[in-house]
């Protein structure tokens, strides 16, 4: 009971909900597009939040205005969506390039140049695509319901699954890239409002394939 009472209670519902709904956005109901969009739709220097989801997500949609991504500028839309903080997408571009970078807007432009250099640039924003629709469930699952989904698999939005693995102490997402390190919910970042939907933060990102890495 104490895992549970934990997960349910680390919700966070301060700025990023009032900041959505602030003014004459008041009376509608909020995607996840603009909970994450929150704070402003710019890099910033805090490897905390959701910017680079953010611009992956736009970037998709400027390229592809049908892509199924558009389901989380869908306001009445049901999800749960395991969003990548910039510091989760920070550790994938080390781990594709065995380089840190420090600024989230050249994080951002390496996954893109990574990405291309795997699958090529026709296919870049179909794998980007891909690579976000991992990350989205339907249905929406507040925290509190995830440690009774221990050794399930988890059908995502994009026809992928994964694991859900649960710990004494940790709530793990088990991708389909046994080389890499697994995704874990982020305790200060859980039951996110995002009107019909929830957003959970996570601490790496999903890996729909075994991707190649750079050791």
């Amino acid at each position: 009971m104490n895992r549970i009472r934990l997960i349910a209670t680390a919700v966070l519902t301060g700025g990023i909900l009032i900041a959505a709904l602030a003014g004459p956005v008041a009376a509608r109901t909020p995607s996840v597009a603009d909970v994450l969009a929150a704070d402003g739709v710019a890099f910033d220097h805090n490897w905390h939040d959701f910017d680079i989801v953010e611009k992956a997500v736009l970037t998709v949609l400027d390229a592809k205005p049908g892509s199924p991504v558009s389901l989380l500028t869908d306001r009445q839309a049901s999800l749960t969506v395991f969003a990548p903080t910039d510091r989760a997408f920070q550790r994938l571009v080390h781990s594709l390039t065995g380089r840190w970078y420090q600024s989230e807007k050249t994080v951002f432009n390496k996954l893109v140049e990574s990405v291309s250099g795997l699958v090529g640039p026709s296919a870049t924003i179909d794998t980007i695509e891909s690579v976000l629709l991992y990350h989205v469930v339907p249905g929406k699952v507040m925290s509190s319901a995830v440690p009774g989904l221990d050794g399930m698999d988890v059908t995502t939005a994009g026809g992928g699954s994964f694991r859900i693995n649960v710990g004494p102490h940790f709530v793990r997402l088990i991708d389909q890239d046994p080389g890499a390190r697994n995704a874990k919910l982020i305790w200060s970042k859980l039951d996110i409002p995002a009107g019909k939907s929830v957003i959970h933060g996570v601490s790496r990102v999903l890996r729909p394939i075994d991707l190649p890495s750079w050791h």
